[in-house]
């Protein structure tokens, strides 16, 4: 990627601020964040810097800092929620530490990823941050509330909003906090976009099987019915079907298509949404990025 450079410093500042925070469980966190990820998040905040022009400071890089340690955070917590015993290939830290522990751990990013955010001394990103936490736990919330019942189709985009497209949006609108950058309303229109597509891709390849970084069809097996089965639902009444049933039905390529043509549809709003930045190599990065939501990861 054009940002791999940026990535390898990051990598580097992430480690810093959690040996700053020196615990005997430092090692487990920092091995946990630095596997396998793919840091989309911070990758735009680079790519966007990039394509706009801005050059990339120690402000930047405690952004990109705080948000993958935001995420990161959400991903330890939401792992005990969902029992989960595998995340990106490897033992889960819940599985690992055990709960009490864990908890602890997600703690511990999200106080880490405040500290870089008031390194910024914007209190805009602050807020952005705050906003996006807030909303990000009522999604999980709500989701929890909703286990076993079949969301319209409506409601189930504001949860991946909520759960997903928010900290898209609070990492690039803190950017242009940072370096008071106008068009807000189409960075912010491009993150939620971008967010929602990026969830929904992500719930379809938990049906295809596809993603090996979780257990697959981890989703069905807890309750949680996204795209695919809300169009499966269209045909048979899910609610009346044994959960191995839906997991067989489901992979019909008539939902699995619907579904990508629904991530199709945001990804393209969202490319859209940045006609504001001129033609460069790092716009043309995050184009092919959010083009390869629908493209990638099915072959019928």
């Amino acid at each position: 990627m054009l940002v791999d450079y940026e990535l390898e410093n990051l990598n580097t500042k992430i480690i810093n601020a959690l040996e700053d925070n020196e615990n005997y469980i430092s090692n487990d966190i920092i091995d946990y964040l630095i596997s396998k990820s793919k840091k989309i998040r911070s990758s735009f905040v680079f790519l966007f810097s990039k394509a706009l022009g801005i050059e990339i400071n120690e402000d930047i890089y405690n952004l990109a800092c705080a948000v993958e340690l935001v995420h990161n955070a959400t991903l330890v917590h939401d792992d005990i929620i969902d029992n989960s015993d595998m995340r990106r290939g490897k033992v889960s830290l819940n599985y690992k530490l055990g709960n009490n522990l864990s908890v602890l751990s997600g703690d511990i990013l999200l106080s880490a990823a405040l500290q870089q955010l008031v390194k910024c001394n914007n209190i805009n990103v602050i807020q952005s941050f705050a906003d996006c936490i807030y909303t990000m736990c009522k999604g999980e919330i709500n989701q929890n509330s909703t286990i076993g019942k079949l969301p319209a189709i409506d409601e189930y985009i504001k949860k991946s909003r909520y759960k997903t497209a928010e900290l898209f949006k609070a990492a690039l609108i803190a950017l242009a906090h940072i370096k008071d950058i106008s068009q807000k309303e189409n960075i912010s229109s491009f993150a939620y976009n971008f967010g929602i597509a990026f969830q929904i891709r992500d719930d379809l390849l938990n049906i295809l099987e596809s993603d090996k970084s979780k257990p697959a069809l981890s989703d069905i097996n807890n309750g949680i019915y996204t795209a695919p089965v809300i169009y499966l639902n269209e045909d048979k009444n899910v609610e009346n079907l044994e959960k191995a049933k839906i997991a067989l039905l489901v992979q019909n390529k008539k939902y699995i298509q619907k579904t990508i043509d629904l991530i199709k549809e945001y990804a393209l709003k969202a490319i859209e949404a940045i006609n504001f930045i001129g033609n460069n190599e790092y716009k043309n990065e995050i184009t092919k990025i959010t083009h390869n939501l629908y493209k990638a990861g099915y072959n019928g």
